[in-house]
């Protein structure tokens, strides 16, 4: 009722109750009360329609998964090559960055946000090449700040200094494990889904390789999702599974962040859970139903904001303050409004747990990020956190 809203909402401030009390009576009128969901939409802020689900006639997912399904049969022991001319009919597939090891990673950073990359290739000179993303330097930092007694702030600039060859993969994030075009798909598939023993090496995307050792393609789960999507068979498989398996909502709120906690502790949560994002909450607001309600989302590729501003003291911020920050520097970067304003992206993007792994996996790819969020209407909460991965490996044994 209104008095548990104004509780919650102005514990305090007879000013801000006056204030709440009229905000009450212009919503609900002579309603004496609200129920959950009334009570979230009413409290949460307004932030650009901070979360928004895709809708199921979206441009962007009309245009990445509707070129109908290919006329050829599932066959995973066919060779990679033979699918990988199915991942881009309509355009030529971009050759994977390289960078030396010896750049600094202040510059690599740059470059890879020039060039809208998450990840790129480091060869070394003596050694076979990694894979390096933002979760290397996100997994550095967290270390280097709890390790040494460092600022947050003093790591980052430290880390910007360090030559690239120093940081990739440090995190265990993806192996580089490279294959040849013959490789059959069966044998990628199994390679990015094996989970072996702590500590063993995680496959999340799989350089392709000519004879010479040069890399020609770099087969990730999205392309394996593309594919699902365009094929009968696995398409079918992703209809008939229910995105309910992946309903999480007893420990979802152990891999969030609260709006007060520190930038550091995101980091933490997101390399002790090896994800790419990280739910902002606050405490008050998902209490013990299970679940999280999510007011926004911090992410790894965060960091690029930082290095590119070089305003490394934002990381000492918390994170509801790091948020507003950042909303301000994307904000006065044309680059990133234009790709927004193209790519229809939004801060939370969700997909509810009625829906099959079909529709889950549409709505990831033409959203174009790496994990997605599960929502029960149920709760009104976020339930889950969904990758590309994730998908394949609940399905893989239906196909192969």
């Amino acid at each position: 009722g209104l008095a548990g809203f104004l509780a919650v909402v102005a514990p305090g401030d007879e000013v801000e109750k006056q204030e709440v009390t009229s905000i009450w009576k212009s919503v609900c009128g002579e309603q004496e009360s609200l129920s959950y969901c009334e009570f979230i939409a009413t409290i949460l802020p307004p932030i650009e329609d901070v979360f928004q689900d895709i809708g199921r006639t979206e441009v962007g997912l009309t245009r990445e998964v509707s070129h109908g399904v290919v006329d050829q049969n599932w066959i995973p022991s066919m060779p990679i090559s033979a699918y990988l001319q199915h991942l881009a009919p309509n355009r030529q597939r971009k050759k994977p960055t390289i960078f030396d090891e010896s750049q600094k990673v202040s510059d690599v950073i740059h470059m890879m946000y020039e060039a809208h990359l998450r990840w790129a290739i480091v060869r070394y000179e003596n050694g076979p090449p990694k894979f390096f993303d933002y979760m290397d330097i996100s997994h550095t930092l967290a270390l280097r700040a709890a390790g040494s007694g460092v600022s947050a702030a003093a790591a980052a600039a430290q880390v910007g200094s360090m030559v690239v060859g120093a940081l990739a993969n440090v995190s265990g994030h993806s192996t580089y494990v490279p294959q040849v075009a013959s490789t059959p798909l069966a044998n990628i598939l199994r390679l990015i889904t094996a989970d072996g023993a702590p500590g063993a090496p995680v496959v999340r995307r799989v350089p392709i390789v000519d004879y010479q050792g040069e890399v020609t393609d770099v087969f990730s789960c999205l392309d394996f999702l593309t594919l699902a999507c365009r094929f009968a068979g696995p398409s079918a498989v992703l209809k008939s599974r229910s995105a309910r398996a992946f309903d999480r909502r007893e420990t979802v709120m152990s891999q969030s962040v609260l709006l007060e906690d520190s930038m550091l502790d995101a980091f933490r949560i997101m390399d002790e859970y090896r994800l790419t994002i990280c739910p902002a909450t606050c405490k008050r607001l998902s209490g013990d139903l299970g679940g999280v309600v999510t007011s926004n989302v911090i992410s790894v590729s965060d960091l690029k904001w930082v290095f590119n501003t070089q305003e490394f003291g934002v990381l000492e911020k918390s994170v509801g303050e790091f948020l507003t920050w950042r909303a301000g520097v994307a904000a006065c970067s044309e680059n990133q409004r234009l790709r927004e304003q193209q790519r229809s992206r939004f801060n939370v993007v969700s997909v509810d747990e009625d829906d099959s792994l079909f529709e889950l996996a549409k709505r990831l790819l033409a959203s174009k990020l790496q994990r997605i969020f599960l929502s029960s209407e149920e709760l009104a909460r976020i339930v889950g956190i969904v990758s590309s991965r994730d998908i394949l490996i609940e399905v893989l044994d239906s196909l192969l």
